[in-house]
């Protein structure tokens, strides 16, 4: 059995909670927080404004087809970032998903992207989905090595729009655990 991430819920600077449609204005305020380099890694596109269709999606879809968490900061309530799981991966089986992560710059690398990929992969293994797909620009491979850490890879490929690694979500007896 193997133990991705064991994080003690209660220390961390920021909690994660399962977004709402009240969310819609803090996501738009968390996207224009982000830096032009910050919403290319993401959307691969310098984007004006967060994609209304997908925000709608985000906000209003189902866990089984689009999970989204918010991450917000212990001290002040505020959003600083957002993670989702949307399913099905197109081409897909139906048990694979696609990770999509926005963490505003002043909150990279201190361990929000990690916290709140082992929560969305928590919850969909819990839902039996079973590969985790995520898609980044050329040259930002150590970025797709972060987001796959602790997941089995399965397949790694190049094409000219960027890297894209499939990963194993293993069964949830042996998953990520975010002590409460």
């Amino acid at each position: 059995m193997t133990t991705v991430i064991d994080l003690p819920v209660s220390t961390l600077p920021f909690r994660i909670d399962p977004i709402r449609p009240s969310d819609r204005a803090d996501v738009q305020r968390l996207f224009a927080a982000c830096s032009d380099a910050t919403v290319q890694n993401r959307f691969r596109a310098r984007l004006p404004a967060f994609p209304a269709r997908h925000l709608d999606e985000l906000l209003a879809g189902p866990p089984e087809r689009h999970d989204a968490l918010a991450v917000r900061g212990r001290a002040d309530g505020k959003l600083i970032a957002l993670g989702s799981l949307a399913a099905p991966y197109h081409g897909s089986d139906g048990r694979t998903a696609e990770l999509g992560l926005l963490v505003v710059d002043g909150w990279q690398r201190r361990g929000v992207g990690r916290a709140l990929i082992a929560a969305l992969v928590a919850r969909a293994a819990r839902r039996g989905t079973s590969r985790l797909v995520a898609e980044v620009p050329h040259g930002r491979g150590a970025l797709l090595q972060a987001m796959g850490r602790g997941l089995p890879l399965l397949s790694r490929t190049c094409d000219r729009d960027g890297l894209t690694g499939t990963f194993a979500i293993p069964a949830p007896a042996s998953l990520y655990r975010l002590e409460p």
